[in-house]
């Protein structure tokens, strides 16, 4: 199989995870072109994204207008080659070295699409909570990847869908919606570990509290870029406004 990973960055060193996750990238076995996706930084992401691509042949970086996450990954799409599409998350790591075998021994079996396995970077009882019900309850029963499972579709099925809805917010949550009309997520053996950052430096139990006050009012169809703003609190996390919002961003 043919993969082409799709890498969406805004200001992403602020996660320590830019190099990390590059570095785990260039090491997984397979055919593969790892696709970054940039939009306007000012933290120095591009200069280590086009350090890299100097380095690796693998690895793209495409320059992007894009305003929000789901326009870059939708971008990488466009100009992307492989029969299967990894929307790989930007402060996530993928298993090492046999992450693309995984999602071959998932599609090969008759599968259309899947997620892997989820975890955080720190210890503690809720998030671990979070992880198995994300996994257990939400993927395996709802058909819902969030994107920081680092979902993977075949090319066919996401075009199918109309790729990545052009929403600033619970993107992931409406292509789950569209991809379960065709076909139900698999979920791999791995295990992805993505920063618990934004749980570190707002308190736990506060983000947690306001991650599920964004799902009630995304059930209630309040207007996704209102939830987003609410959800980047004046920082530029997927979505970079230009207004006062762009003007502080995570230390």
């Amino acid at each position: 199989m043919q993969f082409s990973v799709i890498l969406p960055c805004l200001n992403e060193i602020r996660h320590g995870y830019l190099e990390r996750i590059l570095n785990n990238l260039v090491l997984q076995k397979g055919k593969k072109e790892i696709i970054a996706v940039v939009s306007d930084s000012d933290d120095g992401t591009d200069s280590v994204l086009e350090e890299y691509a100097s380095r690796f042949a693998e690895i793209r970086v495409v320059r992007s207008l894009a305003r929000n996450r789901a326009q870059r990954l939708n971008e990488g799409i466009t100009v992307s080659q492989g029969e299967v599409i990894l929307l790989h998350h930007p402060a996530t790591l993928l298993p090492e070295i046999i992450a693309l075998q995984l999602i071959e021994e998932v599609l090969g079996s008759g599968n259309q699409w899947g997620a892997f396995q989820h975890s955080f970077d720190i210890s503690h009882w809720l998030l671990r909570f979070s992880s198995w019900y994300s996994d257990n309850v939400r993927v395996k029963q709802k058909g819902i990847v969030y994107f920081d499972h680092c979902p993977f579709a075949k090319r066919q099925i996401l075009m199918q869908v109309g790729n990545v809805p052009d929403l600033d917010i619970f993107e992931d949550t409406v292509l789950s919606d569209r991809l379960c009309q065709l076909s139900r997520p698999v979920i791999t053996k791995g295990t992805v570990t993505t920063s618990a950052r934004r749980f570190q430096q707002r308190g736990v139990y506060r983000h947690a509290m306001l991650n599920q006050l964004l799902k009630i009012c995304y059930h209630l169809n309040i207007d996704p870029q209102w939830l987003n703003r609410l959800y980047e609190q004046k920082s530029s996390i997927n979505v970079k406004y230009g207004d006062s919002l762009e003007t502080k961003h995570e230390k």
